[in-house]
């Protein structure tokens, strides 16, 4: 099977202003396909049956696996040029570390304004098993909103960075209407549907009312869901999710730690330094302030 070069469909955990920036990045992306002359894929399996470690990094019993970006179910153009991340593969390597018998603690370093729903609750199935048995924690670094609260809480502790920000936790969808303007071109474009609400998401149909409460219903439930997992994830109630955390807002740093969705302040680099020791001789180069080529350690052992 190819590399998918579709944008992803259906309803989005993400902030407002991301799904706007992937729309137009999936537009700069297609130019570029034009643009290639058949160039621009190679050979390389997209697919392949190991699993791809070499962007966590393991000190002594530490693991720390890398939620970044624009999230997806599966591998797809984003993933490979721009990236983002692929839920099913991350979960993946959450389980491939936890497998591994020498890892005590899984580190989750997120910064992402959220993703697609498709494969969330999959992904947090997965993942929350793994949470049964070995500790995972999770660094807000410097963004988690959306979808990675969805992931991201899932964690005996979360810590958010003292600007970091967490939040935005709601469901947005877009539905376009082009019938204006395709009148006022003089367009007609012919829907020919079997079922009532068959052409309910299609462009060129005017958006009414009926339509307006399919896709609310639909968001509310999806939305019900998130507060569910929210509230297990951080060990309390709907109703605290839904008064204190759930309105949509990005909460900053302290602020995060006051409406409960996270623990405490602090960063990456001192969780690893609190969990490793003064044991600890492996150099840690995440984050760093460099050209970004050592950003990642990559010292696992295959």
């Amino acid at each position: 099977m190819g590399l998918d070069i579709s944008m992803p469909p259906g309803e989005w955990m993400i902030l407002p202003t991301a799904i706007d920036d992937t729309a137009l990045m999936y537009q700069q992306f297609l130019q570029s396909l034009q643009n290639s002359e058949g160039a621009f894929f190679d050979d390389t399996d997209e697919h392949e049956e190991t699993i791809d470690l070499s962007d966590c990094q393991i000190i002594e019993n530490v693991a720390i696996v890398p939620l970044h970006g624009v999230m997806v179910r599966y591998p797809n153009w984003m993933t490979r040029w721009y990236g983002a991340t692929s839920t099913d593969e991350y979960a993946s390597k959450i389980e491939a570390l936890a497998d591994r018998g020498d890892i005590d603690c899984i580190i989750q370093d997120v910064n992402s304004p959220g993703g697609v729903v498709a494969g969330l609750d999959e992904a947090w199935e997965r993942i929350e098993e793994v949470r049964k048995r070995i500790s995972i924690k999770t660094v807000c670094n410097e963004m988690m909103a959306s979808a990675a609260v969805y992931i991201g809480s899932c964690a005996d502790e979360t810590i958010v960075t003292r600007n970091g920000l967490a939040g935005s936790i709601g469901v947005i969808q877009e539905r376009p209407d082009w019938s204006k303007y395709e009148a006022e071109r003089g367009i007609e474009t012919k829907v020919i549907v079997s079922g009532k609400y068959k052409a309910a998401f299609h462009p060129s149909v005017p958006f009414n009312a009926d339509h307006q409460a399919i896709l609310q219903n639909r968001s509310d439930r999806i939305y019900q869901t998130f507060l569910q997992v929210v509230a297990e994830n951080r060990r309390t109630s709907v109703d605290n999710v839904l008064n204190n955390m759930a309105d949509a807002r990005i909460f900053t740093g302290q602020e995060a730690v006051e409406v409960g969705l996270a623990d405490r302040v602090g960063t990456l680099r001192q969780l690893v330094a609190e969990l490793t020791g003064p044991n600890n001789s492996q150099p840690f180069n995440y984050g760093d302030e460099d050209d970004g080529e050592n950003y990642y350690a990559r010292i696992i052992e295959h």
